[in-house]
């Protein structure tokens, strides 16, 4: 059973902000990037370290495009949409900073979405 892959985005950045997601963003397996490492990279023999990247790479994209769709301003290297990039930079530094870089994004995100506001505020009337 194939699942679909805007569920499973949703569901990581649900999970690594730590709050439910209503919306769900879409994005496109691999966008013509392979997540190999190289014959000549040593890395390449840790399978769990490229799964570990592809994933970090795949979540920072959805980050990075959460960040540009509801206009929350962030910038610099970590909010870039390049999934090669991300991919890249995963590859050579410490697990513990790969989810420190992820913890750091979900929460500016979870900033930004909380300044949006939320159905269940006051000023929807209900």
């Amino acid at each position: 059973m194939r699942i679909s892959k805007t569920i499973v985005a949703t569901a990581v950045l649900a999970i690594v902000s730590g709050a439910a997601v209503a919306q769900s963003i879409r994005i496109e397996p691999g966008g013509g990037f392979s997540f190999k490492f190289g014959r000549d990279d040593r890395r390449g023999d840790v399978e769990g370290k490229r799964a570990s990247c592809e994933v970090y790479a795949r979540i920072a994209a959805v980050q990075a495009d959460a960040n540009q769709r509801f206009r929350c301003g962030l910038r610099g290297p970590a909010w870039s949409g390049d999934v090669k990039a991300h991919f890249q930079w995963c590859r050579y530094v410490p697990r513990r900073k790969i989810a420190e870089e992820q913890r750091s994004r979900a929460d500016n995100l979870q900033r930004c979405f909380d300044r949006l506001g939320d159905f269940d505020d006051d000023r929807w009337g209900r």
